[in-house]
């Protein structure tokens, strides 16, 4: 009887071997997306329970929200605690949402936190790979180090003759539109005068955004990021359920094509300063070259600024710039149109400070207070990043807590969700720009206000980013009034396949010359 049954089964196992097949893969696929679920348990971490795969990202998977929305809803979601934890697929990601434990992580101990949780394949080509956000431990200080006088105060006012110039030019783009054809997709519009400037103050490239309405370089900034929806299908897919994957895959998240047309141009101006063809200029270009000849004229060691280096943090340059000022100048000027009190008093403000100037300076821009407000404002409302992650580089335990973090743990910070917290900010809907006067400020700690970022891995150019935002709003609502227009839609309905910030239906409105 024992011989017959074992034979019988014996006989089943042969007959089905690609059912048996299945189901231990089956069990196998469902041990790997579930073996990450205790991690919260077992660290004393209240937690959002996660879904088999999916983890806590139905909505986000299924574009049912934006992720700006969804970081706001999360963050919502562990009202009144510290921290909680919640998936992403089966990656666990620690949400930090008190005050003093953002100010540790981000500042005081961000030793422990030095690197952004970014994983990238080694088949990736350097103009990714050394990018200073992808970066990490000794390598992204040392080339932080090098790029952060670039944005120096004296550097930033030395440039104002070139962004006056940008200035001039977006000016006359507008005045000699065709007559009646006052609408205007703010966002591309914006986009082409930050071009303008990145390209002229960091480069000293002609980009002809403002010149040419089919200018290569505005076509090939603007396919940055475009890629087929099958790709990011595959990469959304990949980052998602097995994203240690990506280190074997070549795989690139950005258009190929205009990643190499773009880095021909910078790259050919830096051909052309080391052969003299052309005079060098006191630029972020210059910079780079000068400290890689410096490590070459010490015959150091440990070379950091390689060629790869270099057209990195070019192209980073490019395309961060393009995005966060254009970003903030589009969504600063719908909330202008939806508020037309606030332009009134904007505009106000610019032509007291061009009575008593000939032009924008940089120095003018230190009097334009209440345009300060209303971008901080913007940026509280609408900040181009909505969130942060960093990783846990050595063990730490959270201050005050029995909650230990082993190395390769990561913690993600809501930015959108502090910045509509209304407990650091009441009545988080409603856009006041008084929330940012110095009595208002001095309520709040600094590091409640994240949108380009925190400590010392913050944004590196959020003060060139903020300067050219605010010389391109002194010359446009210095001569134009904004307004609303068939095709303007307020509140603003998110685009939800984009990661950073962006309109789905564009930011459109009437331009009109002041007479």
């Amino acid at each position: 009887m024992d011989y017959l049954s074992i034979d019988f089964f014996y006989q089943l196992l042969r007959n089905n071997l690609g059912l048996v097949f299945f189901l231990i893969v089956l069990v196998l696929l469902y041990h790997y997306y579930t073996a990450t679920h205790n991690y919260f348990r077992e660290k004393g971490i209240p937690f959002k329970k996660p879904k088999i795969i999916v983890g806590n990202i139905a909505e986000r998977i299924f574009l049912k929200i934006s992720f700006h929305e969804f970081n706001i809803a999360i963050y919502k979601y562990f009202d009144g605690l510290p921290y909680g934890g919640y998936f992403e697929g089966r990656r666990p990601l620690l949400l930090i949402r008190c005050p003093e434990l953002l100010k540790t992580i981000m500042i005081k101990d961000f030793d422990h936190f030095v690197d952004r949780n970014t994983i990238m394949n080694s088949r990736a080509p350097d103009s990714i790979k050394k990018m200073l956000i992808n970066l990490k431990g000794k390598e992204w200080k040392g080339v932080r180090a090098i790029l952060t006088p670039a944005f120096s105060s004296s550097k930033l006012r030395g440039m104002e003759n070139l962004v006056q110039q940008c200035g001039r030019q977006m000016v006359e783009f507008l005045k000699n539109r065709t007559e009646g054809d006052n609408d205007l997709e703010m966002k591309e519009f914006i986009g082409r005068f930050t071009l303008e400037v990145i390209g002229s103050c960091a480069f000293g490239l002609d980009c002809a955004s403002l010149k040419d309405p089919n200018a290569q370089f505005v076509k090939d900034a603007a396919k940055f990021t475009d890629i087929s929806i099958f790709n990011r299908a595959i990469f959304f897919f990949i980052l998602t359920f097995c994203p240690h994957a990506l280190r074997f895959l070549r795989f690139n998240f950005f258009n190929t094509e205009a990643l190499q047309s773009l880095s021909d141009v910078v790259m050919g101006k830096k051909q052309k300063r080391e052969d003299k063809t052309e005079n060098r200029r006191n630029d972020f270009l210059q910079l780079m070259m000068d400290a890689a000849q410096k490590e070459v004229d010490d015959n150091s060691s440990e070379k950091i600024i390689s060629e790869g280096v270099i057209q990195a943090q070019a192209i980073l340059f490019l395309f961060a710039g393009f995005e966060t000022t254009s970003t903030l100048l589009s969504f600063a000027c719908a909330v202008l149109c939806e508020y037309p009190d606030i332009q009134d008093r904007l505009r106000n403000e610019i032509n007291e400070v061009a009575k008593k100037n000939k032009d924008c300076t940089y120095d003018c821009l230190r009097e334009l207070h209440f345009m300060e407000k209303v971008f901080l404002e913007t940026l509280r409302m609408y900040p181009p990043v909505s969130r942060v992650d960093r990783v846990c580089t050595k063990p730490y335990t959270l201050p005050g807590t029995n909650v230990n973090l082993d190395t390769g743990d990561v913690v993600a910070i809501s930015i959108s969700g502090i910045m509509m917290d209304p407990e650091h900010y009441p009545d988080p809907h409603v856009f006041d720009p008084e929330r940012f006067s110095p009595e208002e400020k001095a309520k709040r700690a600094p590091h409640l206000f994240l949108p380009f970022g925190g400590g010392p891995r913050n944004c590196i150019g959020l003060r060139f980013a903020m300067m050219s935002a605010k010389f391109a709003m002194f010359y446009l609502l210095r001569d134009f009034k904004l307004s609303s227009c068939a095709k303007t839609q307020y509140p603003i309905e998110y685009e939800r396949k984009a990661m950073l910030l962006k309109s789905k239906h564009g930011a459109w409105m009437k331009v009109e010359a002041i007479s």
